[in-house]
């Protein structure tokens, strides 16, 4: 028996098994997380260009605004599935970080509408030629500071052996889990992934649409912020608990074999959006860095998982041990439903993406 102070499981068995319910979470939480970036990011990216205001960046802020609102949108949305999973297998985890730091969890809510009303007067401004940039700066702030309440709440689930100390030192759930040293680290490198993700989209798109500034300025922005995980995913890394940072060192082991080929993925990706990024590359020159980009998030996703149940193993729980009494049924309802829901927001987004009057002509656009 773990002398950590953890709740007991839900008696009710699962209504799937946990391998199934697993799969689902990281499609569902695949899914969420595309949408976060090109939402959080893409707001980023686009007030960014507005602060320029040179032609070409407001033409670019014009192309891209109509997709941020729907993205953030998309991502609350999105977020509710994986968050469902979550709490359905690690419940004893992820419930009490959530009343531990129980201020910073429900200010989430509060920040993600203010970053919302703020994002929509930075979009109404771009319609009317008034260009508000710094209300997409703010509110890419406000959501940004709701996903730090996410990973407080994360990393706190992880570290049962703090629970004790931070309920001593905040008993009214105020402090954030500094204590822990992976807290500003993964944070730091989450916002760097949404820039950089963003910066793909906008680089694919830019591709798609024979739009070469669009194209340029994507894999720049992509560049710098892949640039900067040399920092904050070492020091990410090298914060991990000793039992954790062996595995992520060992190739032999799966969380290690995983990250290594992450990063192989990542910094190819880095390499060949060098000479995309010039001036007068090819377009079809964006497309290899984007697909490896996007495989190295995939793996990133993969090892996020990996690692949560390697950190968990270490209290006693194993995910896969707990009981389960399959509902075909309503797997089945499910599935056909979120495949329904994938081709709507294909549909959406391509919709989205060619704003009205604009057809695509087939000719570069510099």
């Amino acid at each position: 028996m773990s002398p950590l102070p953890i709740p007991a499981p839900d008696p009710l068995p699962l209504p799937l098994p946990p391998g199934v319910l697993k799969a689902l979470l990281l499609a569902t939480f695949t899914l969420h997380l595309m949408a976060v970036n090109l939402g959080v990011g893409g707001s980023l990216l686009a007030a960014a260009h507005a602060l320029r205001g040179k032609e070409e960046d407001r033409d670019l802020v014009r192309r891209l605004a109509p997709l941020l609102p729907a993205s953030v949108t998309f991502a609350i949305t999105l977020g509710v599935a994986p968050l469902l999973f979550v709490q359905l297998i690690y419940g004893p985890f992820f419930y009490t970080a959530s009343v531990l730091t129980a201020v910073p969890w429900l200010a989430l809510i509060f920040l993600l509408m203010a970053g919302y009303v703020l994002l929509y007067r930075f979009v109404d401004s771009v319609e009317t030629q008034a260009l508000r940039a710094f209300s997409g700066i703010f509110g890419t702030l406000l959501m940004l500071g709701a996903g730090l309440a996410l990973t407080n709440v994360t990393t706190l689930s992880l570290r049962p052996d703090l629970w004790a100390a931070h309920a001593a030192a905040s008993p009214h759930g105020l402090r954030l889990n500094t204590v822990d040293p992976t807290l500003w680290p993964r944070f730091l490198h989450m916002a760097a992934a949404m820039i950089a993700v963003a910066g793909l989209f906008l680089a694919g798109w830019g591709a798609w649409r024979h739009h070469a500034y669009a194209r340029r300025v994507g894999l720049r922005w992509f560049l710098a912020a892949t640039a900067s995980q040399a920092l904050w995913g070492t020091w990410l890394l090298v914060a991990q608990p000793k039992p954790l940072l062996d595995l992520l060192l060992n190739a032999n082991t799966a969380p290690g074999l995983t990250l290594w080929i992450a990063i192989a993925c990542g910094a190819l990706a880095l390499f060949m959006a060098i000479p995309a990024s010039q001036k007068g590359a090819p377009a079809k020159d964006a497309w290899a860095p984007v697909i490896l980009a996007l495989a190295s998030v995939l793996g990133m996703i993969l090892l996020r998982d990996q690692m949560r149940d390697a950190a968990l193993a270490g209290a006693g729980f194993q995910a896969a041990a707990l009981p389960h009494r399959t509902d075909w049924p309503s797997l089945g309802i499910f599935g056909l439903t979120f495949l329904g829901v994938a081709a709507l927001l294909v549909t959406i987004f391509r919709w989205a993406a060619q704003p009205p009057g604009s057809p695509d002509t087939g000719k570069e656009l510099s």
